[in-house]
């Protein structure tokens, strides 16, 4: 997926040195934001110059493109553009700028959203100063005329994963989540781990970035809240999310991520607690708790097999010690339905009961 010509090598040497950060920018009919989403990645203190901005193009049937070959008009040592005749969703589109990425570091960003002014400085400042592999920040989640800044970890600065507790706190997401947008990564990184995205689904994100936590030394855990992240129904990856079936999406990424990690001898044997935590979380509590809040058809024989898998690959879940813990007691909780037997409308009802489960 990472696979280059010796021509593009030759062309990335070039510029290595002054593309600081790769900006990665999926667009999908995003005419609406495209042109707010572009202002705040020109007007960066760290310099334009300083940044490559790939934009990928996914198939979009309305005038996005006309807006994209504009940027690139007005800016080409810094805009690229990679134009796909089909759709392969955020995960896919995020790929194709992957293998074209040059910077020292990549980060993603969503058509509709946008930065802080001095975002790339101070990501790349902390990048550099710490010398790290993923450093993370929070979202300001925009409702409207509202915003709101989410914590992302429980622990700031430096973290060490070399040490056992951090490493732990990574995998059971208490000290980084498994988003992909809210982070920076050090491209030469990406690229040694083969880092890609699934490709047409959704909920595509913790394939990407949970495989990366294992393999990471060093992070960088920020407080200050940069990235905007619009809430609206009118986004791409809300408009995936409501079509029809896209919620089975979301264990089949967390069954395929369980796969793969396991796949991994030395971090299976090592985390076996932290991944058996993690793939009863996503994999069995998310599905019922994103089913629940956006009224999503979860079958019941669909369920009734999710239940079945849980116990084939974790038949002594119960021990698991971080269920013990009384910081978990709600997802515990959840848990219980494992052993429940439903119909069709009593597992709607309960789906329903999950969001407040976990919210209350």
């Amino acid at each position: 997926m990472f696979g280059t010509s010796s021509n593009r090598l030759e062309t990335g040497a070039r510029k290595l040195s002054s593309k600081k950060i790769t900006i990665i920018i999926p667009c999908y009919n995003s005419e609406k934001y495209i042109q707010d989403c572009f202002e705040s990645v020109k007007n960066q203190t760290i310099g334009l110059q300083s940044l490559q901005v790939i934009f990928v193009n996914d198939a979009s049937t309305d005038h996005t493109m006309e807006y994209l070959q504009n940027f690139q008009k007005q800016y080409p040592d810094s805009v690229e553009i990679i134009n796909l005749k089909r759709n392969h969703r955020q995960g896919g589109a995020r790929n194709r700028g992957l293998t074209h990425a040059i910077g020292e570091y990549i980060l993603f960003l969503d058509s509709d959203d946008w930065l802080d002014s001095s975002m790339c400085e101070k990501v790349y400042q902390n990048a550099t100063a710490h010398n790290v592999d993923i450093l993370q920040f929070p979202f300001i989640h925009v409702y409207g005329e509202n915003n709101c800044c989410t914590d992302s970890s429980s622990q700031y600065g430096f973290l060490d994963g070399t040490v056992s507790e951090i490493k732990r706190g990574m995998l059971i997401g208490t000290l980084f989540t498994f988003g992909s947008q809210n982070k920076l990564y050090r491209r030469t990184f990406l690229e040694q781990q083969k880092a890609v995205f699934p490709e047409g689904v959704v909920y595509e994100e913790p394939y990407f970035v949970y495989p990366l936590l294992f393999a990471a030394v060093r992070f960088y855990s920020m407080e200050e809240g940069l990235y905007y992240y619009r809430q609206t129904g009118q986004s791409v990856t809300v408009q995936h999310m409501n079509e029809k079936h896209t919620l089975y999406d979301h264990p089949f990424v967390q069954l395929e991520l369980l796969k793969k990690i396991t796949s991994e001898t030395e971090y299976a044997k090592q985390y076996y607690s932290e991944i058996e935590f993690h793939f009863l979380f996503s994999y069995y509590m998310e599905t019922l708790y994103f089913a629940g809040i956006g009224n999503k058809f979860l079958g019941i024989d669909y369920f009734r097999n999710m239940q079945r898998i849980v116990w084939e690959l974790f038949p002594a879940y119960k021990e698991n010690p971080y269920l013990q813990l009384e910081e978990f007691s709600k997802f515990s909780k959840v848990l219980q339905s494992l052993d429940q037997q439903f119909n069709q409308e009593e597992l709607a009802i309960y789906c329903k009961q999950v969001v407040q489960i976990m919210t209350q």
